[in-house]
């Protein structure tokens, strides 16, 4: 199945005629955005697993048969995910482990889980699937799942490789930050409300259970910083570590030679 999300590109219109002339199933649609993309697609199909995958990023390999078995071997589990590798165009890459559960306290400060995780089609579409338009739809998921209980396993092997862009693009997706994490209190109420037990039962480190709150509650400290601050906290060594390793690319590319002209 594929689904053309309102395309008007010649190129991609041909060759989704092509596909359609080879038995494809194409279905067109007026630009509605990835999730409401990606959620007709997989309404449209009879897989029992689906894994989302965004065009900028990569698998592992063998990665998909690993996630597909550890559900077959958890039956009480609805979703699988694993490690994931963050890349830069530089070439300064962090290895980052997911999560061994879904903590649903934590789950409301930060979303650690990865995008390209393989979910039960039937506990993907009791949650609701992929439902906001302007971004954030994955981590608005990963609340749904939470609240209803939903259970996952994390495989120890990398699964995703995750293009992480330029401080340009990561300032536009940031300007929407504080909308979106206003709209994903307003659709998870109870989740939020819930924070307390929560709390207590969360299997978070110390540092992230005593230092997100404050975070948070900081009246001094803007929507931005503590964003930073927050995921600061929650992995103290993988921003260095990116620092440290864009620095050493930087200095291993040649610059070009100037030459001065005599008068």
């Amino acid at each position: 199945v594929v689904v053309d999300d309102g395309s008007d590109d010649p190129p991609t219109l041909r060759l989704l005629d092509s596909l359609a002339q080879a038995g494809v199933r194409v279905l067109h649609q007026p630009n509605a955005g990835p999730a409401a993309a990606r959620m007709a697609g997989v309404v449209a199909s009879q897989a029992p697993y689906v894994l989302p995958l965004d065009a900028d990023d990569l698998l592992g390999p063998g990665s998909v048969r690993a996630l597909a078995d550890a559900l077959d071997a958890h039956p009480e589990a609805g979703v699988a995910w694993g490690d994931v590798e963050l890349f830069r165009p530089s070439g300064a890459r962090v290895f980052a482990r997911g999560p061994d559960a879904l903590d649903p306290w934590l789950i409301t400060y930060v979303s650690e889980l990865p995008l390209s995780a393989l979910f039960r089609r039937e506990v993907l579409l009791q949650a609701g699937g992929y439902q906001l338009r302007d971004g954030y739809e994955d981590w608005d998921l990963w609340m749904a799942l939470a609240e209803r209980g939903v259970r996952g396993v994390r495989v120890p092997r990398l699964v995703e490789r995750h293009r992480e862009h330029g401080a340009r693009r990561w300032s536009q997706d940031f300007s929407r930050h504080e909308r979106a994490l206003a709209v994903l209190r307003d659709r998870h109420e109870d989740l939020f409300a819930a924070r307390g037990a929560n709390w207590r039962r969360s299997a978070a480190p110390w540092r992230q259970r005593l230092l997100l709150p404050v975070i948070e509650a900081a009246a001094f400290v803007s929507v931005r910083n503590k964003y930073r601050l927050a995921h600061v906290v929650s992995h103290p060594l993988r921003l260095f570590r990116l620092q440290l390793q864009r620095l050493a690319a930087d200095r291993s590319t040649p610059r070009p030679r100037t030459t001065r002209s005599e008068p």
